[in-house]
């Protein structure tokens, strides 16, 4: 049976390819294709000791067992209900430009709203223990991305009483200075402002599949694989 096979990020780039075809015997499972990769590709041993697997956009192990067509994603680290969410205003996606400030406030904005908290992520000049940084290059898996920043724009006006969530995640190449990822919530009073913001972009770096390069002077790194586990913690 054939499967098609995604890799992102440190493993695309460590192995060049992106997508690939396999050809699978009939009920073989996700590890088999994790196998195929460290047969080919012997170098991204360290790296496929820290992937997770998705079969068709849900996360699963690798004994998941493989249908014919099945998309098999392997995602390395990432760089970091209805109800009350129904009422806010929700706007989520990837984005390759920047994004004016107040269009992240109109689409938040509410006759309601006591207070709105904006964050927005930069691309900064220095790694810490690494050098100076010219650019940051983002790379996504958009078809799992997309929906999970959404599902984590939803969670936080579960939690809070928000009036409206934008978060927008930049993709491409990125020099310093430019924006990266945009969280912004409005509600009734500042308290639930804030802490809704401060849990998106918490929950954004821990679980949304997006891989960060920086590219400087002394090389470039994937953060979460070439780089300490302390730093990859660091917040950005």
């Amino acid at each position: 049976m054939k499967v098609r096979l995604l890799m992102f990020g440190a493993l695309s780039a460590t192995t060049g390819v992106h997508e690939q075809y396999l050809e699978l015997p009939e009920n073989a499972t996700a590890g088999a294709v994790l196998q195929w990769v460290a047969s080919e590709y012997p170098e991204t041993g360290p790296i496929l000791d820290r992937v997770s697997v998705a079969v068709n956009l849900e996360t699963t192990g690798s004994d998941r067992i493989l249908a014919p067509d099945d998309e098999v994603a392997l995602l390395p680290p990432v760089a970091g209900g209805a109800g009350a969410a129904a009422a806010a205003r929700i706007t989520t996606g990837v984005r390759a430009e920047a994004v004016p400030i107040d269009e992240v406030m109109d689409l938040v904005a509410h006759p309601g709203a006591g207070g709105t908290v904006v964050f927005v992520g930069t691309v900064r000049e220095q790694s810490e223990g690494w050098g100076d940084v010219d650019q940051l290059s983002y790379s996504i898996y958009r078809e799992m991305a997309e929906p999970m920043l959404r599902r984590v724009a939803e969670e936080a006006a579960e939690r809070w009483p928000l009036l409206g969530v934008c978060i927008l995640h930049r993709v491409g190449d990125l020099p310093v200075g430019e924006q990266t990822v945009i969280i912004a919530c409005s509600a009734p009073h500042r308290q639930e402002a804030f802490a809704a913001a401060r849990y998106g972009i918490d929950e954004v770096k821990r679980r949304v599949p997006v891989w960060k390069k920086e590219i400087g002077p002394a090389g470039d790194r994937w953060i979460g694989i070439d780089e300490p586990a302390e730093a990859a913690e660091a917040p950005s």
